[in-house]
């Protein structure tokens, strides 16, 4: 037996039927190609939901069916508000957003429409699992609570952290340090003051708490708005300008250290003697003096420099230019006299596939040169 819903559906698809085949025959070209698809997914929908109220058969009840009163969706009570359609709807804009601005828009949309997705799932769901509200809510808090307390314990302390990122990136390099010790006292603060009183109520804190991570979080933002202050650029002993100036000294040189521990993967020593010549010791041949290594392809060496000279000198290794690429130029610190450094470095292509040459040098000191070997 058809029900009234289900017949108005039945007849509405046949209906659909009809007008999508008169339409077809009677238009052609793009334009009945489109209005014919738009006739068929008019059917199909129809036909979707007929075939639904045939199956519930219009929700109706029995009247001999016993506890009909208590067990039939109309004696269900009505599942209650929800935020998660907003939060949907807002997910969704952002989508579109993102599609035409930046994929990281897009891709937050996408997990906030996912998770919004699941929590009304889950909560219209909840809701209906029994006639008790309370056992329905426990139901949830089982479910969701695992999930949904350490993402976003996550999510809040990753905005705390960004936002305080901001706030003293922003600030000046002095103001900086100020900013740190009066928010860490203020913080101490509050939470000796919590734990002074027992009695305050969970509101009170949780209220306080809201209004410092808001006010955070709205500096935070408008420091991400004004833009960090300008970082001044400090060299270094990679790909520098001060590696190949003789007598070139840089803020890094004050701090270095002046003495190597034991190291792996040393392959020679090369001295810096009184008399201004450079020699390469050899692992293996310490007592034969070469103006040549040999270094392994694509391997992570290191050579260990002693300047035996009056002055500090810091030693340069040129290790080829590759194809479009600019020369590859390191260099160690600036080494006192009667000090030592190493420099660490790996070439990946013989010399054959450089431009320029491979070699280890001090600058300011002509013709002092080690040369390197990569088979």
């Amino acid at each position: 037996m058809f029900t009234t819903g289900s017949k108005f559906f039945f007849g509405a698809t046949l209906l659909s039927i009809i007008a999508t085949v008169v339409y077809a025959v009677s238009t052609g070209g793009p334009t009945g190609l489109m209005g014919t698809i738009g006739l068929v997914s008019v059917t199909l929908v129809f036909g979707f939901l007929a075939g639904i109220n045939f199956f519930n058969r219009d929700g109706n009840v029995p009247a001999l069916e016993q506890g009909a009163e208590l067990t039939s969706a109309a004696a269900q009570a009505p599942v209650g508000r929800s935020m998660w359609p907003m939060v949907a709807s807002v997910g969704v804009a952002g989508l579109v957003v993102g599609a035409v601005s930046k994929p990281v828009v897009f891709k937050v949309s996408l997990v906030v429409v996912l998770a919004a997705a699941v929590e009304w799932m889950v909560q219209g769901w909840s809701e209906r699992a029994s006639a008790d509200a309370a056992y329905n809510a426990e139901v949830r808090k089982r479910i969701m609570h695992p999930l949904e307390f350490p993402i976003l314990g996550a999510l809040g302390l990753g905005a705390v952290v960004y936002a305080f990122s901001r706030i003293m990136l922003s600030v000046d390099h002095g103001a900086g340090r100020a900013i740190f010790i009066v928010l860490g006292a203020l913080i101490l603060g509050g939470a000796f003051l919590f734990a002074s009183r027992r009695h305050v109520s969970k509101g009170t804190v949780a209220g306080i708490c809201a209004i410092a991570a808001a006010a955070l979080l709205g500096a935070g933002v408008a420091s991400a708005v004004q833009g960090q202050r300008t970082l001044e650029e400090h060299p270094t002993t990679e790909g520098s300008a001060l590696c190949l100036e003789p007598g070139s000294e840089a803020e890094i040189d004050g701090h270095a250290s002046q003495d190597v521990s034991a190291k792996s993967s040393v392959i020679a020593n090369v001295y810096l003697q009184s008399n201004g010549v450079v020699v390469a010791y050899v692992n293996g041949f310490p007592d034969e003096p070469m103006s040549k290594i040999t270094v392994p392809r694509s391997a992570q060496v290191a050579v260990i420099f002693h300047n035996d000279f009056d002055t500090p000198q810091r030693l340069t290794g040129r290790f080829g230019t590759f194809g479009e690429e600019a020369e590859v130029v390191q260099c160690t610190t600036s080494v006192n006299p009667g000090k030592q450094t190493y420099l660490d470095f790996k070439i990946p292509k013989t010399n054959a596939a450089s431009s320029t040459p491979l070699e280890l040098l001090v600058p300011g000191l002509e013709g002092q040169v080690i040369g390197i070997v990569v088979p």
